[in-house]
């Protein structure tokens, strides 16, 4: 039961995050804002690291779950 809970929780978090690290990502790579300012630096650097947390956790791609796998080839 924790665990069903959890993780929808993490998985929102992690979305919030990722769209605050974005919106600065894209200003900063346009110009529009510095790094030096704010904190910005940190979004930067968190992007890609919270970009491979929803890709090996959260995706589809990244899933171990039994439902996510193919199904065994049974012809051998």
């Amino acid at each position: 039961m924790k665990q069903a809970l959890l993780r929808p929780l993490l998985l929102v978090v992690l979305l919030g995050l990722l769209v605050a690290s974005v919106k600065v990502t894209v200003a900063w790579w346009r110009g529009e804002l510095s790094l030096a300012d704010d904190g910005n630096w940190l979004w930067l650097l968190l992007f890609p690291i919270l970009l491979v947390i929803w890709w090996r956790y959260f995706s589809v791609f990244g899933c171990k779950e039994p439902a996510c796998l193919l199904p065994k080839d049974e012809e051998r």
